[in-house]
C-alpha cells in the first residue's frame, strides 16, 4: 500500500490532517538535513524552543478526548496516532534515504513536543560487532529520563548528542 492509498482509509478529518502533517514533514527533511546542523535543525523544528519550554496542554485544550486518555494533560490517543502514523509512512522506500531511526527520531520529535509531550532526542553511537574501528550510530527519544518506544537497540549506545541540551539552574 502506498501513502496516498493509506491515507484514503482515514475517515476522521483530524486524522487526515495529521497523517498529511507528518507525510509533508516526511518530504521535507532530507533537505533540511542536507542544508542545516543538526542543533540549528533541532531548534527550528521544535514548537517548544521559541518559548524555551514545551507547551503543556490542559485536558479541555484537547477537543473530543475524554478524562482517562489524558496523561498529565496530553492526549495518550492522538500520541498512539501520531507513532503509527508516522511508523507507516516511515517503512517506505523513499523515505529511507537518511535510516528509518533518525526520520522517526526527527518527527516523532517535533510531533509530540507540539502535543506537550516533553520528550528528548538522543543521537548516539557503539561499535559493531565485526570490529573494533567500525562504529554504527542510532537515534531515539527519551521521556522522563527512559527510552522512549524503543526496544534493546539503544544498548552499548553512547549518547553524543542530545536535545534540548540540560539547563543547568
Amino acid at each position: 500500500m502506498n501513502p496516498l492509498r493509506a491515507a484514503k482509509r482515514l475517515k476522521d478529518p483530524r486524522d487526515l490532517w495529521l497523517f498529511t502533517q507528518i507525510l509533508i514533514m516526511l518530504v521535507l527533511l532530507p533537505r533540511l538535513i542536507s542544508r542545516s546542523s543538526m542543533p540549528d535543525l533541532l531548534a527550528r523544528i521544535d514548537p517548544g524552543a521559541a518559548e524555551g519550554n514545551v507547551r503543556e496542554v490542559a485536558p479541555g485544550d484537547v477537543p473530543g478526548a475524554p478524562a482517562d486518555l489524558l496523561s498529565g494533560g496530553r492526549d495518550l490517543r492522538l500520541m498512539q496516532k501520531t507513532v503509527g502514523f508516522t511508523d507507516t509512512l516511515i517503512k517506505y522506500r523513499i523515505f529511507q534515504r537518511y535510516g528509518k531511526c533518525l526520520l522517526r527520531s526527527l518527527i516523532l520529535f517535533r510531533f509530540l513536543r507540539r502535543q506537550g509531550w516533553p520528550v528528548e532526542i538522543h543521537f548516539g553511537v557503539r561499535k559493531t560487532a565485526e570490529g573494533l574501528a567500525d562504529i554504527t550510530g542510532h537515534s531515539w527519544l527519551v521521556l522522563e529520563g527512559e527510552p522512549f518506544l524503543e526496544n534493546d537497540q539503544i544498548g552499548g549506545y553512547v549518547t553524543t548528542y542530545s536535545y534540548p541540551a540540560e539547563r543547568s539552574a
